[in-house]
């Protein structure tokens, strides 16, 4: 299906990606997960992946804590067996990071984080 200018009209996910600052963009994705249609078929999700005792999870944790208090970034250990399977389907080896998951936990979109910056 084309929009008026002939053209495919774009993934609400892609137009968020496309925000040329990682703040807006991070916003925009967050409002768009936390208004996700029920009947929309495969939901992204945010997902703060770290482990126990790493500071820079620590600080990435409190940096988003409103957004995990909302349900709108989940917390996983790299540890456990879902972030494990995140981690090996992905070749992910370092935390944190945030990443953006399709409905499968395949990324879209990773952040390497660290203290100085936020956002996807």
């Amino acid at each position: 299906m084309t929009n008026e200018t002939g053209k495919e009209p774009l993934d609400p996910v892609q137009a968020c990606l496309l925000v040329e600052h990682d703040d807006e963009a991070l916003s925009c994705l967050k409002d768009l997960i936390k208004n996700w249609p029920e009947d929309e078929g495969c939901k992204p999700s945010l997902v703060l992946l770290g482990q126990g005792n790493c500071l820079p999870c620590n600080e990435e944790y409190d940096r988003h804590s409103e957004a995990i208090a909302a349900g709108i970034i989940e917390v996983v250990d790299i540890n456990s067996p879902r972030g494990a399977n995140i981690a090996k389907r992905n070749n992910i080896e370092d935390v944190p990071l945030l990443l953006l998951l399709d409905c499968t936990d395949t990324v879209i979109e990773q952040k390497e984080v660290d203290s100085s910056t936020s956002g996807v």
